[in-house]
């Protein structure tokens, strides 16, 4: 008999081989087009004296280097994940001019530093495959964000999650696990997207998330 879950990882998996083909459909002017609109988009979220945490593209996911460069620019300290060699919770550095890096074991460019506390943030720019109108999040399946969010669960004050997106990777609805971590907002190159019945984070647990 088939599990559930084997039926919404198979989901999910249809989504994602869509959702990427759509992505990679791009072409590289409008990638470069909109990658430029995310810090105007988002000049609101980088004030001075700020922690945002961000990430460093790969593969064809939208550009964040002007919005980091831009945050930088006003201000903000700006965090960038590194991927454990254990477990699934990522741990973040602050970027830096005398900042060293090296490529993890999935290939990215990781900054290597000493660890800054994400409770620091005040937003958290969020990588995604897909998400929905609820302000679902399809990630890549490693569960590394999902397993790192789910801390906030319990929390009355914490940094807000903005996932980061070409409007192509919206759909209507996504297959979710109880344990997926919900997006506050989306930032796209056509605006910002603010679900319209925010869902709430679940609460950490001892089954294992695959994002």
């Amino acid at each position: 008999m088939t599990s559930p879950l084997s039926v919404l990882d198979h989901a999910k998996g249809d989504w994602r081989a869509e959702l990427r083909r759509r992505r990679l459909a791009l072409s590289p002017r409008y990638r470069r087009l909109a990658a430029a609109r995310l810090p105007i988009l988002a000049h609101r979220w980088l004030k001075p004296g700020y922690t945002v945490a961000c990430y460093m593209a790969t593969g064809s996911e939208l550009d964040t280097a002007p919005l980091m460069a831009a945050a930088l620019a006003r201000g903000c300290r700006v965090l960038l994940p590194r991927v454990p060699r254990t477990g699934r919770k990522l741990r973040f550095t602050a970027l830096s001019p005398q900042a060293t890096w090296r490529l993890n074991r999935f290939g990215i460019l990781e900054c290597r530093g000493a660890p800054v506390s994400l409770t620091r943030a005040q937003r958290v720019f969020v990588p995604l495959v897909g998400f929905d109108r609820a302000g679902r999040r399809l990630g890549q399946g490693g569960g590394f964000y999902d397993a790192t969010l789910a801390r906030f669960a319990q929390r009355k004050a914490r940094p807000a999650l903005v996932g980061v997106a070409f409007s192509v990777q919206r759909v209507d609805a996504l297959p979710a696990a109880p344990w997926d971590v919900p997006m506050d907002a989306l930032l796209t190159e056509r605006g910002i997207l603010r679900p319209a019945s925010p869902l709430p984070l679940p609460c950490p647990s001892k089954e294992t998330p695959h994002d």
